[in-house]
């Protein structure tokens, strides 16, 4: 607790024990003034964030293009977010996440001639609310609650899950599990833009965890993941280029299971940076094997100033059932350029600043000021190019 609340505690605690004798008198002891703002919310640290996203290439799934293919895969996305770092007495912490996508897309919004070509204009607007509360058993274990809600046209979706966090060998070990539940419930349209009623997706997550400090300067986690997915796998307007110069709706399993593998390292190094790298194993029941790296750098120039830099590599099959020209009387087809065998590569860096604010009078007992900007390059194999441009900056109390 800080601020003009804390001096009027400290003040009243000074008071009391001047009195001797006279605590009595008081109307309320001093314990039970602080317990009564045990309870009360401080905010720990509120962050924003805004993200674009100007992308272009061209996909067979899209029907921005010739009917064969491929068509126009042209999207920007600016999406904002705001975190709220808050605890509730000793024990309890909650974050709160709100993102917003605001889309402009030629090829997810042009289902229906005659707006094939003119899709770009159409923009959608999307947002979420994630809600995380954390609450801690003893020193040892957490335990933590995790709901959202997501509102797009013509999308719902919600999510709830739980996680476990326990650590050991004098907190050199963490061991942590979750669990979460997916609901989707969207519209059904067919490529030609009709619309027939509505469709369901749900899925099913689990996660288990190790983070191991190894040295006093570097620490690596290792996890594992499962997801099971069943209900309408598509977002149902996607197009496949059939034989014969026509184009027909996707067809994709109502099932699919998911793992992943992933392993982090953080290394401090000497002269005063850090270096992190990533590694992900993949793997579905669709057939698809994926591997992704990355390595990130981080230097300090000055005691409030970093910079970073990263590599990221991805290289992955495709489906089973991918192809570019679909037999009509195919019983699984898709032509979504994200199933398809692909190299991606991400080179980006960023420029981080914290500014500490000392003194008693600094506004809204403000400890710090956080401010990131950030760009990064994306682009794959199969014709699709992306640039990636954030701005953050942040106040911790």
């Amino acid at each position: 607790m800080g601020g003009p609340a804390a001096e009027i505690l400290v003040a009243l605690t000074l008071l009391s024990s001047s009195a001797g004798a006279q605590d009595s008198a008081l109307p309320f002891p001093d314990a039970q003034i602080l317990d009564a703002h045990d309870d009360a919310l401080h905010v720990q640290s509120v962050t924003t964030r805004v993200t674009a996203f100007d992308q272009y290439g061209h996909g067979y799934q899209s029907q921005a293009g010739p009917v064969r293919g491929p068509g126009s895969e042209r999207a920007t996305i600016l999406e904002p977010q705001a975190e709220v770092v808050a605890t509730q007495g000793d024990r309890l912490t909650h974050r709160l996440w709100i993102p917003v996508d605001v889309v402009t897309a030629a090829s997810p919004n042009s289902i229906a001639p005659p707006d094939v070509m003119s899709g770009a204009s159409r923009h959608v607007v999307g947002g979420t609310i994630d809600w995380t509360a954390t609450y801690k058993v003893d020193a040892a274990t957490d335990l933590s609650m995790r709901n959202g809600l997501h509102l797009e046209e013509p999308f719902r979706s919600w999510h709830s899950g739980l996680m476990a966090t326990h650590s050991l060998a004098d907190d050199n070990t963490l061991l942590s599990a979750n669990v979460i539940e997916l609901f989707d419930w969207f519209d059904r349209f067919d490529i030609h833009g009709g619309r027939h009623g509505h469709t369901t997706r749900t899925g099913t997550s689990g996660t288990v965890s190790v983070t191991q400090i190894m040295t006093p300067t570097t620490v690596v986690n290792v996890n594992y993941g499962i997801t099971v997915l069943a209900g309408t796998m598509g977002n149902t307007w996607n197009s496949v280029p059939v034989a014969g110069g026509s184009r027909g709706a996707e067809r994709l399993p109502d099932e699919r299971v998911r793992h992943a593998l992933v392993a982090r390292a953080s290394q401090f190094l000497p002269w005063n940076g850090a270096l992190r790298a990533y590694y992900r194993f993949y793997t579905d029941d669709w057939g698809i094997i994926a591997h992704s790296m990355e390595a990130q750098i981080m230097q300090r120039l000055s005691p409030i100033l970093y910079v970073g830099g990263l590599y990221r590599f991805h290289t992955q099959t495709g489906t089973t059932f991918f192809t570019t020209r679909a037999s009509p009387t195919e019983l699984l087809r898709v032509a979504d350029s994200d199933l398809a065998p692909l190299d991606s590569h991400t080179i980006g860096g960023k420029v981080v600043a914290d500014f500490p604010l000392m003194g008693q009078g600094r506004p809204w007992h403000i400890e710090s000021l956080h401010f990131e900007a950030g760009y990064e390059r994306y682009f794959r194999t199969n014709d699709l190019q992306m640039n990636i441009v954030t701005w953050e900056a942040g106040f911790h109390f």
